[in-house]
């Protein structure tokens, strides 16, 4: 039997927690109100800051219009449902910008990696590698124009005709494409990237039904693409799934569960299609006769997708909330903590508690003053507040001090900071190494130079920045006093490890400063342990 104090303690927390908790109103759908979407006039973004900050490399003119394309979207309310804007209603004409021509070069002058997109009977969307498949040293393992032109018109051996040639990363790897990142950086004041897609015409399934974790802006370039866009399956109904990468591995999301798309709609060279977070798509490359001009229709699909990353870099309500519990050496039984975000309780909350706990910061929160800070922090408070209210963990949210809110808001924005540093400084790296390569046309590339040897230094930066963020948490005064097991540390949480090159070690672990052969590209060469963490090791 309970006893009085223990009755009286609920009692006493759960009105804690009703006093920060917002009245709730009845959703007939999780998903978050429709916005208006703003684009502002030409008088109100200019490019010149643009160019008189970054310079006046050829890679930088020419993405100006991106610049001033992404800084036209509201600052103030954020568009959260799916945009169709045609080349027609556009300032820019975003066209040509990148082509299967541009690729060529791009592929036959560095050492990039692309997968081919194949999706299976019984499962999602998974990646085949596009390129030689053994080779003595990396550079023979290089991939050239021909294989991209071959990966394109491949077919499973299930006769299904799909398939689409993925880019991931292709903006910190390729200078054209990495002045468009930076623009989106320096318009959302968030991370971005940017994916490159290309896709043979006549293939009646590109993608599969998925959703992703970005916010993307879809930029047409080359021929077309036909998009079908869903409303988000309600969360609950797969509360063991992940609503942001349904469709994804060995997870399949059955177009027939989605009901009748919000859009279907044709992109032509220069549309842009903006797709929020967790909305499932589906494309293909199929036109009925006289949908398309005939010289767009004879060409393949290539477009870009700019993905402002809140997700996966924390910068979202629920993480901010989790990382606010763990740091305060609270399990979070409620909803499971940073370990279980975006799957099991958390899909279970009333309509209006998960669209409001599941959003990105608001935008220029990096640049946000105090007083902003503090009201992202009431809001954090108010809707962490609600999310006990309805799982009857009152007492927990009690035992968080009101100025721990703030300081956890404190903390994203300097780690925002910290991510937007490292994004600006890996694409104008890639923009300067362009330039310099025009300046010595005539002399080799230095294998440091190389894309994939020049952005890993980054992605290890980006890696480290997310282990700091979650040790904000992990090594605080409560947490180093906390002997709960159930407990993470950082390397249990982490979201970057997938940016280090890591070397499974099933037998006869290495230790630090052994030599060991490294599959890098598909290729073995010597390198030397720098670290072990567990069952992983990492190599440089």
């Amino acid at each position: 039997m309970r006893s009085v104090v223990g009755v009286a303690l609920s009692l006493a927390c759960a009105q804690q927690a009703s006093a920060f908790c917002p009245v709730l109103q009845p959703h007939s759908t999780w998903r978050f109100s429709a916005s208006k979407l703003r684009v502002a006039s030409a008088d109100e973004v200019s490019t010149d800051a643009w160019v008189s900050r970054f310079g006046t490399a050829p890679e930088i003119r020419d993405a100006a219009p991106f610049y001033k394309f992404f800084s036209s979207f509201s600052h103030e309310k954020y568009p959260d449902k799916p945009v169709f804007l045609e080349r027609s209603e556009l300032e820019a004409d975003f066209s040509g910008y990148f082509t299967l021509e541009d690729l060529g070069e791009a592929v036959e002058s560095d050492v990039l990696q692309a997968g081919r997109g194949v999706a299976g009977l019984q499962s999602g969307w998974k990646m085949a590698r596009v390129g030689p498949k053994a080779a003595d040293n990396f550079l023979e393992k290089k991939m050239r124009r021909t294989d991209v032109l071959e990966a394109i018109q491949a077919e499973l051996t299930s006769g299904c005709n799909v398939g689409t040639v993925v880019f991931n990363s292709a903006g910190a790897h390729i200078p054209k494409l990495s002045a468009v990142s930076l623009a989106a950086v320096e318009a959302f004041a968030f991370p971005t990237n940017t994916n490159l897609y290309i896709t043979a015409r006549n293939k009646k399934l590109s993608a599969p039904p998925h959703t992703d974790k970005q916010d993307v802006f879809v930029m047409q370039t080359q021929g077309f693409k036909h998009w079908k866009v869903f409303a988000p399956p309600e969360p609950g109904l797969t509360p063991d799934r992940d609503p942001y990468t349904r469709g994804k591995g060995d997870d399949v999301c059955d177009v027939a569960s989605l009901g009748e798309p919000l859009l279907d709609v044709i992109l032509k060279p220069g549309d842009v299609l903006y797709v929020p977070a967790a909305y499932p798509h589906t494309t293909d490359t199929l036109v009925r006769e006289g949908q398309v001009p005939q010289e767009v229709a004879d060409q393949d699909s290539v477009h870009m997708t700019v993905g402002v990353d809140t997700y996966i870099w924390g910068l979202t309500y629920a993480f901010l909330r989790a990382l606010t519990y763990l740091r305060m050496g609270n399990e979070d039984r409620a909803l499971g903590g940073i370990q279980q975000l975006y799957r099991g309780p958390i899909n279970r909350l009333p309509d209006a508690v998960y669209a409001k706990l599941c959003r990105s910061l608001p935008a220029n929160f990096v640049d946000l003053k105090a007083g902003g800070v503090e009201e992202v922090a009431g809001e954090l408070q108010q809707w962490a507040a609600a999310a006990a209210v309805v799982t009857k963990s009152e007492e927990d949210f009690a035992a968080i001090p009101p100025e721990e809110w703030v300081k956890t808001v404190r903390k994203a924005q300097e780690h925002c900071q910290d991510l937007l540093h490292v994004f600006r400084t890996m694409y104008t790296e890639a923009i300067a190494e362009a330039e310099r390569r025009r300046k010595s046309a005539d002399q080799p590339i230095p294998i440091e130079k190389l894309s994939m040897f020049r952005v890993r230094p980054h992605m290890n930066r980006l890696e480290a920045l997310m282990d700091g963020f979650i040790s904000y948490a992990t090594a605080s005064p409560m947490m180093q006093r906390n002997t709960n097991p159930n407990l993470p540390g950082p390397s249990d949480l982490t979201k970057a490890e997938e940016a280090v090159q890591w070397v499974a070690a099933k037998e006869n672990p290495p230790s630090r400063g052994d030599l060991v052969q490294v599959d890098l590209g598909g290729a073995w060469f010597e390198a030397r342990v720098l670290a072990v963490r567990g069952l992983r090791t990492s190599a440089a």
